[in-house]
């Protein structure tokens, strides 16, 4: 917290770190001067005896607090003691402070890691505050005016004295495009978070400075070498990268789907890791049929004599869950994957501390199915104009395919979790709320880049965006409600440059997907593992809005008290409920939107009241 004008007391930062305990059960610590004041949970991981935050330098001119790991802390420990620095613990963050001496605000290029740090000059009077550079780790900020206050979590800014809740409509139609709300808005004003590879200086006279120190290479992809060549280099780098996210003092496992991404880093892990290793699969039962991958993943874990736990997920999606993970989530997202995750999570937090996931391969490597559309689509426009102009006009199937083909990239493209396009914005929202869905930073990206190859251009978009504002949002959140560290290979910065350096075809090629990741996996799976059909992380949204979650969607949405309904127009949500049912899985993924925002709003503003019950000044606004 950084405040203005008065002095920060450790007492001020009380009720936020309160809110925080699920992220670091283990230790708390404060550090106060004069007007600024940060303190932190710890989860403790490496040196769990000694790694007490928050961090000093020796004279105590730099303190430092952070959330993450740093992977590459050995290297960075050699290196701080060569210039002559006393480390007091084995703890990786403390390097932090020593980097930082050495180097100025050059020393987060030093870093490889998951983190969201806070660092205080005392000399200068400045306040440092960074995300890691693919955005595994979050950091929030408020400002009022009088002062700044920042989190890992949205949601302790409730216990902030002068905290108001106010939602920003003109967010919404963001939110219904893309399933989340793109960095560096939020759905609350007065909120925003530092963008993955963001730093922000706050300086002694308030002055703010706010940059991005790294950003990916979305560039032309790198046409020159061949396969064996990339095959080569990804291989050896995705060993050391498995190898350093490994280290922990404490239980650690794997989650294991049987699909290639998480069936490739558990090879690595198993051949890598000098104690047995353990893995966790989320299952669906046979009344959900095409939704059980368990067998696949039977087959690595024999391969490589792991145990394997299976974790029928189903028995812990209920109404009342969906309504706590609305509150857990922190911000309105509504990826339905989050719901099979939870379930995992849970029970591989039972017995372990930290968990290896393979999120971020089908961002960098290109595996999604939309990304297939680039090839289809490319076809279709060598169709002459003539017949595709009289296509479109007497709707023939395929009419759709052909509309998109001829809108750009830059216009056609809103990310993997795409839900409402702008009509259906158009009708969903009251009219002064529809907004154009593409804020600031957003629109900027299209604009800077719609020439691209049009795969390069959309990877760029979700590696921005979908994967840290959905993917590794709820990876952080769900891990670390349940105390879990979720740590993630494929987002390491250095695999995800060399992944958006591919040549294209290398890429993608027809229906093949991930070509390059497939020919490492040829060299430590088993065939059959490798050539099946990508299923990624499913959730049987609609069987489950028919089933156990029909009533909260309609009791919820339809409610006469629905927050909601001051920014949707009731009759377009009694049609899309009415038309929810199987094979209408565009319709389930609007619904889940629609809940998982009511949901959102109730809770929030339910908590505010608690806080202001307990005598904190937060208060809730109606927009």
């Amino acid at each position: 917290m950084w405040h203005r004008e008065r002095p920060v007391q450790a007492s001020d930062l009380t009720g936020m770190l309160n809110a925080m305990i699920h992220r670091g059960p283990d230790d708390e610590g404060r550090f106060t001067d004069r007007n600024m004041g940060f303190g932190m949970r710890r989860l403790a991981v490496i040196d769990v005896l000694h790694g007490k935050q928050p961090y000093y330098s020796e004279d105590g001119k730099v303190v430092a607090v952070y959330n993450g790991e740093l992977y590459n802390y050995p290297d960075l420990k050699i290196l701080v003691e060569s210039m002559g620095h006393h480390l007091n613990s084995q703890a990786d963050g403390e390097v932090l402070v020593h980097l930082y001496e050495e180097f100025g605000m050059n020393f987060l290029d030093r870093l490889s890691g998951m983190y969201a740090i806070a660092l205080w000059d005392r000399k200068t009077h400045r306040l440092i505050l960074a995300r890691d550079r693919v955005g595994q780790k979050p950091l929030y900020l408020y400002e009022n005016g009088e002062m700044l206050a920042f989190s890992s979590e949205l949601k302790s800014f409730m216990n902030l004295n002068g905290f108001r809740f106010d939602v920003d409509p003109k967010m919404l139609s963001s939110y219904l495009a893309h399933r989340f709300v793109p960095a560096p808005h939020t759905l609350v004003k007065n909120v925003t978070k530092l963008r993955p590879g963001e730093v922000m200086v706050i300086h002694a006279d308030g002055r703010r400075q706010r940059w991005l120190y790294w950003q990916p290479s979305i560039t032309e992809p790198d046409s020159t070498m061949q396969m064996t060549y990339w095959a080569d280099r990804l291989h050896g780098l995705l060993v050391d990268v498995v190898r350093g996210h490994l280290a922990s003092d404490v239980p650690l496992g794997v989650f294991l789907s049987g699909g290639l991404d998480s069936s490739v880093l558990t090879a690595i892990a198993a051949g890598t890791l000098e104690r047995p290793l353990a893995a966790w699969s989320a299952t669906f039962p046979a009344k959900y049929p095409g939704y059980d991958e368990f067998a696949w993943a039977e087959k690595v874990a024999k391969t490589y004599g792991i145990e394997l736990h299976r974790v029928d997920v189903d028995l812990t999606i209920t109404p009342e869950r969906v309504r706590e993970l609305a509150y857990v989530l922190d911000e309105p997202m509504a990826d339905p994957t989050v719901l099979p995750l939870d379930g995992v999570a849970k029970a591989a937090a039972e017995q372990e501390t930290v968990m290896i996931s393979g999120e971020g391969a089908d961002e960098i490597f290109a595996g999604y199915a939309g990304y297939g559309e680039v090839h289809s689509l490319s076809w279709l426009r060598k169709v002459p104009t003539w017949a595709r102009n009289l296509w479109i006009q007497q709707n023939w199937p395929g009419s759709n395919a052909f509309r998109r083909a001829a809108v750009p990239i830059s216009e056609r493209y809103r990310g993997v979790g795409f839900t409402f396009n702008p009509e259906e914005q158009r009708r969903i929202l009251k009219p002064e709320w529809v907004q154009p869905d593409r804020p600031g930073a957003v629109a900027e990206y299209w604009m800077t880049h719609a020439n691209l190859p049009e795969l390069q251009a959309m990877q760029g978009f979700d590696v921005q965006w979908f994967l840290p504002d959905d993917v590794l949002l709820k990876a952080d959140r769900i891990g670390m409600h349940y105390n879990l560290e979720i740590r993630v290979p494929f987002c390491d910065h250095e695999v995800v440059d060399l992944a958006l350096r591919l040549p294209l075809a290398l890429r993608r090629s027809g229906k093949e997907d991930k070509r390059v990741l497939r020919q490492v996996a040829k060299r430590v799976l088993p065939p059959e593992i490798v050539r099946r059909p990508k299923q990624g992380f499913p959730t049987p949204l609609t069987d489950l809005l028919a089933g156990p979650l029909h009533d909260i969607a309609w009791d919820t949405l339809t409610s006469d008290s629905a927050l909601t309904q001051e920014w949707l127009n009731i009759s377009e949500v009694h049609r899309l409920l009415a038309d929810m049912g199987p094979g209408h899985g565009t319709t389930a993924r609007q619904i889940y939107s629609l809940l998982m925002l009511e949901l959102w709003a109730e809770e929030m503003q339910s908590k505010v009241r608690d806080a202001q019950r307990r005598g904190y000044s937060s208060s809730v606004i109606r927009s």
